[in-house]
């Protein structure tokens, strides 16, 4: 921009309703002046590769691409596109003379309302976060899945935004981001997406890459008289916004952990996934919040070397950019965590043969009940009775400690466990969260799911043919049935279904498997 119009639109007098103060805010891409009750934002002639404003004419259709893609989400904000004139001697708005600039209008909102601001000021409740998921869900679902034959949200597609993010930070590697930092997200990164290749295009084949918001962090949202404003999508870039609908979410959940808001960033993901399903959303999220971290990172340090922005604002993003290097290197690395498995449901359900398959596909150890039962606690073997015998709930209660005791020796090796029993008490399911939460472990709670008439045949061959470990028959899983109450308190993301009415899924226990690998740090 140049001076003279800068200095012009930081005049009252520039603006047909005189605001009685101007304000400018730089980003590096924006020049934002504040003109109450109005917002007037200008686009910088930069080039950074994944946008490009350098033309005027680029600069127009893309002011104009951000007023029609953000009145989606928010119409009451953004108001209009208008043309900044030149007549020879003096810059107008909306004027006679040549057109040399354009400008989005916006309402003003109270800056003290975003969501950044209302954690600050320690004011966002737990009903505002679970508004936001909830109106999350909404978004995501209304917008159709991508056109298959573009190449939107393809593996390729998002190592490509990887692997630029990389090469767009590796500038400022050793001035004031640390080599080390730097080395391992890149490394742990680009990994990961050779590991998960086939989930990726999985996504994408179920419908997951839709025409998302792409920029979604706590200071684009507003809640304001009663309403959820979501603004400045991403408007420059269509592979930033044609995304995988965890890569939305991802920004939000990122954020809340770099704002410290552990407990808002939970009550999220319930929320969110307690509306919606997608068992393998989870599985991505630390990746698209390690990717959002590295993004933010990359962005900040743009302005450091944005002489045009004040001094103290770029020191301030030196900050910030290592920050959430910092931030991306702990998400990228929960994956290196182990993971508590639980093959979970009612008896008959098929637990032991998807807990015997997940073992043979990734190697890790597996501690059943129906074992541990028979070889290590004194009962009398009592079947189609409940309660009686081995199934005492005081007998009950010692094989599952027994098997807590177990997998708590393979986790804190660093490796990865998988737990076969029912959990159908709330006692058991509470402990296994404190045992996840004591050592470690990400979770992974799979509902074997299975329709009555297979449970029922399948009980009566394994009561004729004799030789399993588990003593339940059919009466067992009608009273189980009977009595069930539903799974909480475990989180629906850390829930994953398998119905096993037919034969195991394979497809699903073979990627499920890449995540339970053991894969040191």
């Amino acid at each position: 921009m140049k001076e003279a119009l800068r200095k012009q639109m930081l005049s009252p007098e520039f603006y047909p309703h005189h605001p009685p103060t101007v304000k400018e805010i730089q980003t590096h891409i924006s020049h934002v002046f504040v003109a109450p009750p109005y917002v007037y934002k200008v686009k910088k002639p930069v080039d950074f590769g994944f946008l490009d404003f350098r033309t005027l004419a680029r600069r127009c259709f893309f002011t104009h691409q951000e007023l029609t893609l953000n009145s989606r989400f928010s119409p009451d904000l953004y108001l209009e596109l208008l043309p900044i004139t030149f007549d020879g001697s003096e810059y107008s708005l909306d004027g006679s003379g040549e057109h040399v600039e354009y400008v989005l209008k916006m309402r003003q909102f109270d800056g003290e309302r975003t969501m950044k601001r209302l954690i600050e000021h320690r004011e966002l409740r737990e009903e505002d976060i679970k508004s936001l998921a909830i109106r999350l869900t909404e978004l995501h679902r209304q917008v159709p899945p991508v056109d298959p034959g573009s190449n939107w949200g393809s593996h390729a597609s998002i190592t490509f935004d990887c692997e630029e993010n990389f090469e767009q930070l590796a500038p400022y590697v050793g001035n004031f981001i640390a080599e080390s930092v730097y080395g391992r997200v890149k490394k742990e990164t680009l990994g990961f997406l050779v590991r998960h290749r086939t989930l990726f295009e999985y996504r994408r084949r179920k419908g997951f890459v839709k025409e998302c918001h792409g920029d979604l962090h706590t200071e684009h949202i507003i809640f304001e008289g009663g309403k959820i404003h979501i603004f400045d999508c991403i408007e420059f870039n269509k592979r930033f916004r044609f995304i995988d609908t965890m890569s939305d979410l991802a920004f939000l959940t990122m954020e809340l952990e770099f704002l410290e808001q552990e407990a808002m960033k939970e009550t999220l993901l319930r929320t969110y996934f307690d509306q919606v399903n997608d068992p393998w959303g989870p599985f991505l999220l630390d990746f698209y919040a390690c990717y959002r971290a590295t993004v933010r990172a990359k962005v900040h340090a743009f302005t450091t070397g944005d002489v045009s922005v004040p001094s103290d604002q770029r020191q301030r993003s030196r900050e910030l950019s290592r920050r959430y290097l910092d931030l991306a290197r702990r998400l990228i690395d929960h994956y290196s965590q182990p993971r508590l498995v639980i093959t979970m449901g009612l008896s008959g359900t098929g637990k032991s043969t998807v807990a015997r398959a997940l073992a043979e596909e990734s190697g890790m150890e597996v501690f059943s009940t129906d074992i541990l039962r028979k070889r290590e606690i004194d009962g009398e073997k009592v079947v189609g009775e409940w309660n009686r015998g081995l199934y005492t709930p005081e007998a009950r209660a010692r094989v599952y400690e027994r098997l807590f005791e177990r997998a708590r020796g393979v986790l804190q090796t660093g490796r990865s466990v998988c737990l076969d029993a029912s959990f159908l008490g709330r006692d058991q399911r509470e402990r296994i969260l404190a045992l996840a939460q004591e050592t470690g472990a990400i979770l992974l709670a799979i509902e074997c799911q299975c329709d009555e008439a297979t449970v029922a045949d399948r009980l009566h061959r394994r009561s004729v043919e004799g030789g399993d470990a588990s003593d339940a028959d059919y009466s067992i899983y009608q009273q189980q049935k009977a009595h069930f109450e539903g799974w909480d308190p475990l989180p629906s993301y850390c829930r994953f279904p398998v119905d096993t009415s037919r034969e195991i899924p394979r497809d699903e226990i073979v990627l499920l498997s890449e995540f339970l690998r053991h894969n040191p740090a």
